[in-house]
């Protein structure tokens, strides 16, 4: 069973470390991509290159969810 988001109370460093991570995962995995495919097709690199694309994909959708959670909250607690 998965267990859901907690809410956040904060945007910490580690939100940010997180969707930085995201933002780098993205293209490292498509250069991987890319230099495989341009010079030998081998499937442990190519499965390498789409883990990375499709971890920083993941980091930045949970980062996502966890903003737009801390935004919801924050604008609860306004009176």
């Amino acid at each position: 069973m998965r267990r859901p988001v907690p809410p956040p109370e904060a945007f910490t460093w580690q939100d940010a470390f997180h969707i930085a991570i995201g933002i780098i995962c993205i293209p490292v995995g498509a250069i991987i991509l890319y230099r495989t495919l341009s010079i030998a097709i081998a499937p442990p690199a190519i499965l390498a290159g789409g883990g990375f694309i499709a971890f920083g994909i993941y980091r930045l959708y949970t980062a996502w969810t966890r903003l737009r959670l801390y935004r919801q909250i924050k604008g609860a607690k306004k009176p």
